[in-house]
């Protein structure tokens, strides 16, 4: 008998043990709100399913990445991101309604500053945005769009040297005004950096193809420079070498890839100023300044 009570007493207390570990987890749970569960004609409530629910539980006391308070929260989504903020003060989750395109995309955001802005291809069942920027702020409890810049081509640039301003074609000649040539060749290749059309293509596949657009592939130029970057739009010039019986020249074009494909013959010779300001003479012979877009 005592054998009996002594089992049913150790199976109640492990029962209890048991019951008070949900309630534990039950609270844990409760501690997030999201707000809302869902967009648009979002009925399966993504961002208040049991998985989504459980990332935003790991994210509590983590460390700040956006405007003071928040923390930025990346779920995969297939070839897809999607993004909630949560607020580590009051557990709140924001969810940002518009799937973000993984591949074509760049995300931004900084913990000083209320902004979070992505580029690229974003998604939802009302508004569809692509080569895009789109920035967004919490406001009244929700993310708000306040910008929007579209027919943005994101383009990555990163594995390539951008030219040094002030610079101009006549930049060799002026270094070994105060520089021996050994050195001038070594300035040259990290201030004036000059890139054949087949390494282009061999550091990325994405400026290679854009650069096979007929507008610029119909010069069959020798030689392309990379102009510092610009977060609206991004220039090269382009180098085309002209050999006659009495001398050898080159020929220079603007060759603007972003936001759209623009081409500009500039003629043999061009300068351009620590503020994008461009002069060169046309076919003519007439001088030309253009200020070149940022």
């Amino acid at each position: 008998m005592n054998k009996k009570i002594s089992i049913l007493l150790f199976f109640g207390f492990f029962c209890m043990v048991g019951g008070n570990a949900k309630v534990i987890e039950s609270n844990k749970a409760s501690k997030i709100k999201v707000q809302p569960c869902g967009f648009d004609y979002d009925i399966d409530n993504y961002y208040c399913k049991a998985e989504n629910i459980k990332l935003y539980e790991n994210n509590i006391g983590k460390n700040v990445n956006y405007n003071k308070n928040y923390t930025v929260i990346k779920i995969d989504d297939g070839k897809y991101t999607r993004l909630a903020a949560l607020n580590q003060k009051t557990l709140i989750i924001y969810p940002l309604n518009y799937k973000i395109e993984k591949e074509k995309s760049q995300i931004k955001f900084s913990s000083s500053n209320g902004n979070l802005c992505v580029t690229g291809n974003l998604y939802s069942y009302r508004n569809t945005y692509n080569d895009s920027k789109i920035c967004f702020r919490i406001i009244e409890d929700a993310f708000v769009k306040i910008s929007i810049d579209e027919n943005i081509k994101y383009i990555s640039l990163s594995n390539f040297k951008q030219i040094l301003l002030p610079n101009s074609s006549d930049y060799f000649n002026q270094c070994l005004k105060i520089n021996s040539k050994n050195k001038c060749e070594k300035l040259s290749d990290s201030e004036n950096h000059i890139y054949r059309f087949d390494e282009i293509k061999k550091n990325s596949q994405e400026i290679g193809d854009v650069l096979n657009n007929e507008k610029i592939k119909k010069l069959n130029l020798d030689g392309f420079k990379f102009l510092p970057y610009s977060e609206k739009s991004q220039y090269l010039i382009g180098e085309k070498y002209e050999d006659t019986d009495e001398e050898s020249s080159s020929v220079y074009y603007l060759i603007k890839i972003k936001p759209d494909i623009e081409v500009r013959r500039i003629g043999n010779f061009y300068s351009i100023d620590k503020k994008f300001n461009l002069s060169y003479s046309d076919s003519s012979g007439s001088k030309k300044n253009i200020k070149l877009e940022l």
